[in-house]
């Protein structure tokens, strides 16, 4: 932002701009232009735009420019004023530059015709000193302070708003050029979200942070829209948009299905917006990348989470927040529990939906006005009813009011309507519900066969935004036609429903759309929705079970867009295509990294399995098989051992033990009693994998490789070293050989080879091969990913161990840092590396900094296994003693051994 003191702010005063930006509507010009005339004889030069931008028309740059080379700006604030966009980006622009100044109530003046100020936005301009239009001395008076303000206003204003828009994430919502009103929640939204930035508002708990609550209908997601869009340059470091389809079920609470999957959609969301591979990455890990994003742009953002079910934990809120200080956090939810700063948004006024009505046609004459007003009174000027209504009259020239209103009332008829009014009043409980439901049904009833069948399939998807590549795909399983002739048709249908306003469009790279709920209930409650619904579910079964077939390709998980309508139309399990489907979105769980959500889906797809083909099936012992990996890589091998042990003995009994499916499940069973600390159980298992696998796969395929890798590890935990160290050289050269010396399996192996040495003692050989890796391992995999943080904890453990401190104690530090901010504060091997680096403090006699993190240590402990855990107990002694050690009265020449 260019402000008055910068050069080009000057050159362009310099260059003849004027004083005073004067803004305006067009519908008060007459009464502007002897203020204008006023100003200019009195010497001050005034910019007055003589075209009078309306409604929806742009900004024009030069608009931009005399607001960027103004001193002062006027705004003639009629209650006309607020419902032009026009008018409302001017004074954003002067208000924000001003704001930035320091000066909002010197460089701004509020011409006031109306007797109240309560129209005037935001409130800091509701100023008496301003002048109220209609007194004898308006204009002297305005003359006045002009002149007295432009004195005290040495610069000019600046280019407070570029030109170039914010980056939306990860698309651009396009909005609606219907958008009317709702200005006063405009600047109650800014202001809770900036009221931080005053001392004297600040709430530390919900800073930057605000809900915006309503009925179904009402508004609430394009009034957020419309935030964004104006507001914009608020947020030079982009706007970030993630929609929480979970449930939209009226009586949908916080339940813990509820809050996996909003959880699992929200950072598959977050991950798909960043491009960010989440190949092993949990929540955590997510987070942490997004924050560490929003700090590299080192902008301020808006972050906004649409559509958040009711009734969620503090803490699950919490996480859906922006999670870097420079974003700005907006929920939309009918929830009214949440504990944020909240926008409330009601009906719209009566005249506003009046003037939303009538866009579509004047009404002609006093009766059809009267109509037009009866009508909106009807519809309770609830937001979506009028503006369907605007749709049936705009899609049908010859429809007069009052031919709708009496249209509306024949609509009633019949138990399906009952049913529409009984389901739509427990999300738009009002009055007037009987004749929003009606709306609803009669702005159906004209579209073509083809727009109707494509609104009834996203009837059945998620309420979520609808990519263009899925329902066409529906489509052109639907026709079997010629694929020009159905997207030509295709076209023409959402047209016609966006005129309508049954459908709008979201986002147009990749392009999507939105069905509203209630307009899909209305669907869903037609009579004949029962006898289409099976064809329409298995083409949108066979169409989404395609696109995501790519999520078993490594590093193809841009599926975002998909995944709400997949769990959608899985929540019914009643075709292969469905089992199918539930299988790939569960894979997504696991490769994104949301193994939460990954386990409970594989166990709802295993119960599935069995109950329908019986446990014995290879769908049965292969979902088994990846539900038990899920619990095994989130760390509960106490769940995923009974199950490894089970499929291991059904296959084996089924398949045989040469069959590569059983080496397979031997080598998962391994793996995981090596996990639980049980080497004498993982060894024999291991051992008869790797001969498998050689046989059926080669010495130095990498399967091969990794299972003998872990065979060598787990020698090393059951102590013996000699046969761990001649395993892992042999693994090492046969991976540099066969895959090249930066793959990761000849990393891993080179990391694990290095620790055997170091268990052995011999640190001559162990500290190279870290400091050979680590490097490597950070190339490959990136610094924070996991494997490097290890290493770079390996090394550092070394360094200790061959009593070099001055090299362990910082890399210690630095390892725990990026551990914290890449796996959290719980994770196990943060809490590993700062116990380590608590014992370097104290082997370095650093009692001072070693007591501190002896401390933490126990409480870490204490929160994360229990105040009976028996490592628990080890760390209370470790502190005892260490106190004991900084007091000089150890009791013990040794910490005590548990």
């Amino acid at each position: 932002m260019r402000l008055a003191d910068s050069s080009s702010a000057r050159a362009s005063a310099d260059a003849g701009a004027d004083e005073v930006f004067f803004s305006y509507p067009r519908a008060d010009r007459a009464a502007v232009l002897p203020l204008v005339e006023a100003l200019r004889a009195a010497g001050v030069s005034v910019f007055l735009d003589e075209s009078g931008i309306d409604e929806f028309e742009g900004i024009t740059d030069t608009i931009r420019s005399a607001l960027a080379g103004a001193r002062l700006f006027v705004a003639y604030y009629s209650a006309v004023y607020p419902t032009r966009p026009a008018c409302q980006w001017e004074l954003l622009t002067a208000f924000r530059a001003a704001t930035a100044l320091g000066q909002a109530s010197e460089r701004i003046l509020v011409v006031n015709p109306d007797p109240t100020p309560d129209h005037i936005q935001p409130v800091q301009l509701r100023d008496a000193r301003y002048c109220t239009a209609g007194e004898p001395e308006t204009v002297t008076r305005l003359v006045e302070r002009v002149v007295e303000r432009a004195a005290k206003s040495p610069g000019c204003l600046g280019d407070a708003i570029e030109a170039r828009r914010p980056v939306w994430r990860p698309v651009e919502h396009v909005g609606s050029e219907r958008f009317i009103g709702r200005v006063d929640e405009f600047w109650q939204l800014h202001h809770a979200l900036h009221a931080f930035e005053y001392p004297a508002t600040q709430d530390g708990a919900s800073a930057g942070q605000a809900v915006v609550i309503g009925l179904g209908g009402v508004g609430k997601t394009l009034l957020v829209e419309q935030y964004a869009r104006r507001f914009a340059s608020y947020y030079p470091g982009g706007i970030y948009w993630f929609t929480s389809a979970a449930s939209h079920a009226p009586e949908a609470d916080g339940s813990e299905g509820v809050q996996v999957d909003v959880r699992a959609q929200f950072y598959q969301q977050v991950a798909a917006a960043l491009a960010l591979d989440t190949s092993g990455l949990d929540p955590v890990q997510v987070r942490e990348a997004a924050r560490r994003h929003l700090g590299e742009v080192g902008q301020p953002c808006l972050w906004i989470v649409d559509d958040v079910p009711g009734q969620l934990p503090a803490e699950l809120v919490r996480e859906l927040a922006a999670p870097h200080p420079l974003g700005r956090t907006v929920l939309t939810s009918r929830w009214r529990g949440y504990q944020l700063p909240v926008v409330d948004v009601d009906v719209l006024h009566a005249d506003e939906a009046y003037h939303l009505l009538t866009t579509a046609r004047v009404p002609a004459g006093p009766e059809e006005q009267t109509a037009a007003r009866t009508l909106v009174q009807r519809l309770g000027s609830h937001a979506l009813a009028v503006d369907l209504a605007r749709g049936c009259l705009a899609d049908q020239p010859g429809l007069t009011y009052a031919e709708l209103l009496d249209q509306l009332a024949d609509t009633k008829d019949g138990d399906a309507f009952q049913e529409l009014v009984d389901d739509l009043f427990m999300q738009v409980p009002t009055d007037h519900t009987s004749d929003i439901a009606a709306t609803f049904a009669r702005s159906l009833q004209h579209l073509d066969e083809h727009a109707l069948t494509l609104l009834r399939a996203a009837a059945l998807l998620a309420p979520a935004p609808l990519p263009e590549r899925l329902l066409s795909g529906i489509s052109a399983e639907l026709s079997q036609g010629d694929e020009r002739a159905v997207q030509r048709a295709d076209r023409r249908a959402l047209s016609a429903a966006q005129r309508r306003s049954l459908i709008r469009q979201t986002g147009t790279e990749p392009p999507s759309w939105f069905v509203h709920a209630l307009v899909s209930r209305t669907l869903t409650l037609q009579p004949e929705a029962t006898t289409l619904r099976p064809t329409l579910r298995q083409a949108a079964l066979t169409v989404a079970a395609y696109l995501m077939q790519s999520v078993y390709t490594p590093g193809k998980l841009d599926l975002a867009d998909v995944i709400p309508h997949a769990r959608t139309l899985v929540e019914e399990l009643d075709t292969s295509e469905s089992f199918n489907l539930l299988d790939s979105v569960a894979r997504y769980g696991y490769e994104s990294g949301q193994l939460a959500s990954a386990a409970q889906d594989y166990r709802r797809l295993y119960d599935a399995y069995a109950a329908r083909l019986g446990t014995d099936h290879p769908s049965s012992l292969m979902t088994r098989n990846n539900l038990a990996n899920a619990y095994s890589e989130a760390g509960d091998v106490a769940r995923a051992i009974p199950l490894l042990e089970r499929n291991l003995a059904d296959r084996v009994r089924l398949l045989g033990d040469g069959d590569l499916d059983t080496v397979s499940s031997r080598n998962s069973l391994a793996y995981a009693y090596q996990k639980a600390g049980k080497p004498n159980l993982a060894i024999p298992l291991f051992q008869r994998a790797v001969h498998g696998s050689v046989q059926l796969l080669g010495e130095v395929h990498p399967r091969t490789l990794a299972s003998r890798n872990n065979l060598a590890g787990a020698h090393q935990a059951a102590g013996d070293l000699s046969k761990a160290i001649s395993l892992h050289l042999q693994t090492l050269a046969q991976s540099v050989r066969a895959l090249g010396e930066d793959h990761p399996v000849t990393l891993a192996s080179r990391n694990n080879l290095a620790s055997a040495y170091k268990a052995a003692g011999d640190l001559d050989q162990a500290i190279p091969l870290y400091q050979q890796t680590l490097p490597k391992l950070a190339r490959a995999l990136g610094e924070d990913h996991p494997n490097t943080l290890a290493t770079r904890n390996n090394l550092a453990s070394a360094y200790k161990a061959a009593g070099d401190l001055d090299q362990a104690i910082p890399l210690y530090q630095q390892t725990l840092t990026e551990l914290v901010r890449a796996l959290g504060e719980d994770h196990p091997n943060t809490l590993a590396c700062r116990r380590n680096l608590a014992i370097a403090y104290k082997s370095a006699g650093d009692l001072a900094k070693a007591v501190p993190l002896y401390e933490q240590v126990l409480a870490d402990h204490v929160r994360t296994l229990g105040r009976n855990d028996f490592r628990t107990d080890v760390a209370r002694n470790n502190l005892a003693y260490i106190r004991q050690v900084a007091q000089g009265s150890p009791r013990h020449p040794h910490p005590p051994k548990i």
